[in-house]
């Protein structure tokens, strides 16, 4: 039998008189191999000793004391984990004393434990009079509603109670049969912007928090790989925009092949989706999924404007073939065949004014060059979470560069963006309690973001549904809300137009302004315009410039001069940079000292001996502002 030598390398001894002793050791079992490493054996002739190996006493120290602290880190985590789990259970059991029988008895318990974790009490009047028509009588629906009403889940909740009934007697047909069928595609709902697909997305899931229905989001702008990964797991409901919808039916994706057999059809903010020329590919949808001559089908149209009816563009109106206009029983009619309802019933709470009571409506008439100082003077003077709306993309870019360039940080948001980008932005704004948000009409329709204390319409829309969506981000369930319209002279036809399709009998009252500190702020906004001007116009050289010099390079030609914008030699571009930053340093400056320093303040007695200050500057509520000038008004 071969013995096996075990070689042990001892890297360093601590002891206070090391002795060592040779051992006699017998060689015969050894091989060459083994005698080439070998040396001989000692013995250590004493036990007062330990091994230590290099850098022992650091890392034993160091791993002592990471020890502590994760020990300490898990202690605080399982104290945050209890807390936490004692906060949900209070929740819990706080939600559980929710009385939530006004939604009726025919929702199921889970649709009713979601309703009551949101603190959804009862039905708003819109969900009242849709759900047991849509549940019972399992009708198509026309609905029209102020924004803020509560729509989403006036659809949302007859859909996902039907399919968790379908799923249910499913179920137990799978157990009869000992097999597992394949999940179908039960609804689709259709929306005009990617915000709101995501938004409808989330309200539906808050709701049914405590099913196994799984919703999916198919948009632009997102990566389309991934969405392919989404459809593959199969989701029971897709809330999607016509474009990506129709480009993935043409790439034959399976699951949304079969569109044509869906149970619940939902059409959101249908007076935009049907528009002619804006969403060609919802027309070939319909067309497909009306191409099933035995689909069994529940349809929801839904929209703030269904019913409302404008007049026709001044172009249209002096034809010499005259166009009538078309009339709101001629809209549904069109709207109806269009989609292809059958025997719908018609829900319009819609008020003649179109807009909510809490809604405070009010207007400046001034030029367009003093426009951008007005709504600086409303930001500083009125903080609160304000979303700006501009008709360009183009005038959303400038005023973005102008008002950074007064420290108030806006942000941008329209269709140019890259989806990630918007979503960002979106959530920035509903973080920041004195957010700003310069958006185009992408954010004018269904977005419902808390919290919203003022809409000013920087340039005044074309329509009157466009300024109705517009004014419907702010004053939200119930709560009060600011819409603030800058218009210039030649806007006065449009908001002529607007005011006569609302119904109002009197004009939008002005918003007061005080022109001391209006003059002051005038100042800081023209100096910043005049640096972005500047600037922009040098970028906007330089951007060509570089285009035509790499154009050259690429094509292996010699540049014309003659085609380069002439920037100047090194001396002027460096004065014109040295006065650009003059400029600015100027605006800091500016910018440092507040309004209220340069107003006349102090204190004046009265006949009671007490000293009042005469301040004028005082930030207030701009919804308090026009409701004491109104008061005013009204007394005199």
């Amino acid at each position: 039998m071969k013995k096996s030598l075990v070689i042990v390398e001892v890297k360093e001894l601590i002891m206070d008189s090391p002795k060592w002793k040779s051992v006699p050791t017998d060689m015969s079992d050894l091989t060459m191999e083994d005698l080439e490493m070998f040396g001989g054996l000692e013995e250590l002739n004493s036990t007062d000793y330990k091994i230590v190996r290099p850098n022992s006493k650091r890392k034993t120290k160091k791993r002592k004391k990471e020890n502590c602290n994760n020990s300490k880190k898990k202690n605080v985590k399982k104290m945050k984990l209890k807390s936490d789990v004692d906060l949900l259970e209070d929740e819990i059991d706080e939600n559980n004393e929710i009385d939530v029988s006004a939604w009726g008895d025919y929702l199921h318990d889970s649709l009713l434990k979601g309703l009551r974790r949101l603190n959804f009490k009862k039905p708003t009047k819109i969900q009242e009079l849709t759900i047991p028509a849509a549940m019972r009588g399992n009708q198509d629906i026309l609905g029209a509603a102020e924004t803020g009403s509560g729509k989403t889940l006036a659809f949302g909740i007859p859909i996902l109670n039907n399919i968790i009934c379908i799923k249910e007697r499913k179920k137990e047909k799978e157990e009869e049969k000992d097999e597992k069928l394949s999940k179908p595609l039960y609804c689709l709902i259709l929306t005009p912007t990617r915000e709101l697909a995501i938004q409808i997305k989330k309200h539906l899931q808050a709701v049914c928090k405590f099913t196994d229905i799984m919703i999916s989001v198919l948009v632009g702008g997102m990566a389309p790989e991934k969405q392919k990964r989404i459809l593959k797991k199969c989701p029971e409901i897709i809330v999607a925009t016509p474009g990506r919808l129709w480009e993935m039916i043409e790439e034959g994706e399976s699951h949304v092949s079969e569109v044509s057999n869906v149970r619940y059809l939902v059409i959101d903010e249908t007076d935009r989706m049907v528009e002619k020329g804006h969403f060609a590919e919802l027309t070939q949808i319909l067309s497909v999924i009306n191409g099933n001559p035995n689909g069994k089908r529940q349809t929801f149209v839904f929209s703030a404007t269904l019913t409302m009816i404008h007049d026709l563009p001044t172009r249209l109106m002096f034809k010499k073939k005259k166009v009538k206009p078309l009339q709101t029983k001629k809209k549904l009619e069109s709207i109806i065949n269009l989609i292809g309802m059958k025997n719908p019933k018609i829900i319009d709470i819609t008020k003649k004014t179109a807009v909510v009571d809490t809604l405070t409506e009010t207007q400046i008439m001034c030029s367009n060059e003093e426009k951008d100082s007005y709504l600086y003077y409303f930001l500083l003077m009125h903080r609160g979470r304000t979303l700006v709306f501009c008709n360009s993309i183009d005038c959303v870019r400038r005023l973005r560069n102008v008002f950074e360039l007064l420290d108030c940080h806006p942000l941008p948001l329209h269709g140019s963006m890259h989806q990630r980008q918007r979503l960002k932005n979106l959530e920035k704004f509903e973080q920041s309690n004195n957010g700003i948000l310069l958006a185009t009409d992408v954010a004018a329709r269904g977005l419902d973001i808390k919290g919203i204390e003022h809409v000013i319409h920087f340039q005044v829309p074309r329509t009157a549904e466009t300024y109705v969506h517009r004014s419907g981000r702010t004053a939200r369930a119930e709560n009060e809300g600011l819409s603030l319209l800058l218009i210039e002279p030649q806007d006065g036809i449009h908001y002529k137009k607007i005011c006569k399709t609302l119904n109002k009998e009197q004009t939008i009252p002005p918003f007061p302004v005080n022109h001391k500190i209006f003059k002051l702020v005038k100042d800081r906004v023209t100096l910043a315009r005049s640096i972005d001007k500047l600037e922009h116009r040098q970028n906007r050289l330089n951007a060509q410039n570089r285009w035509f010099e790499n154009a050259a390079k690429e094509m292996d030609v010699d540049i014309d001069e003659n085609l380069l914008h002439d920037l100047g030699d090194e001396q002027e571009k460096a004065g014109k940079s040295r006065q650009i930053k003059a400029m600015r340093n100027q605006l800091k400056s500016m910018l440092s000292k507040p309004i209220e320093s340069k107003i006349l303040t102090g204190c004046f007695p009265t006949k009671s001996g007490k000293l009042i200050s005469s301040n004028i500057y005082s930030p207030q509520k701009a919804v308090t502002v026009v409701k004491k000038k109104m008061l005013k008004k009204q007394n005199k």
